[in-house]
């Protein structure tokens, strides 16, 4: 019976200590980047080239992977994840892929209301993300379960200087190191 108490109170305080800095980051992340502005998930549906990253990646590509994204009918919902408890009853939810710099198909599933969205990979646990529409060809997404990592999605293939000039207007993202990805037009 001591026994069980003890190690109780040690899972609890172990779990204390480790879970709640990562909680409070996401928490600091969201606060920091919210602007009370929504974003309707549908305006993801289509194709998206990823073009800008902060920070930078390790690697660059030779080409932008490219998101296709669609809006999963109420029937596809059920089977989209593998893995129970992945997606909610209902709402929208929009089905991404890509390819990965592996060459492995990558999920992703994108639902929520408001500003702040559940980004879920199946079977994996859903990471918090914000996206922000800069224009008609640009979509910022802001990875808050990852220390605030930004991509830049754009609709069409832009060149170089045109990212560039999108990047030195997102004022949100100033004073952050980032670059492109992958070879964008010249």
């Amino acid at each position: 019976m001591l026994l069980t108490k003890f190690t109780l109170v040690f899972i609890s305080l172990f779990c204390g200590i480790y879970s709640s800095p990562q909680s409070d980051m996401v928490k600091h992340c969201i606060s920091y980047y919210t602007t009370g502005q929504s974003f309707e998930i549908n305006d993801l549906q289509g194709e998206h080239f990823a073009v800008y990253f902060w920070p930078p990646n390790q690697r660059q590509r030779d080409n932008c992977a490219i998101v296709s994204y669609k809006k999963l009918m109420q029937n596809e919902v059920n089977t989209a994840s593998e893995c129970e408890g992945d997606l909610p009853e209902d709402g929208s939810v929009m089905h991404g892929q890509y390819i990965n710099g592996a060459g492995r198909k990558v999920i992703l599933l994108v639902y929520g209301d408001g500003e702040v969205k559940n980004l879920v990979r199946p079977c994996k646990s859903a990471s918090k993300y914000i996206y922000k529409r800069i224009n008609d060809n640009y979509v910022l997404g802001i990875n808050c379960s990852s220390s605030g990592r930004g991509m830049l999605l754009a609709r069409t293939l832009p060149s170089a200087s045109e990212v560039q000039d999108v990047v030195d207007g997102i004022e949100i993202m100033s004073g952050r190191e980032g670059k492109p990805d992958c070879n964008l037009r010249t």
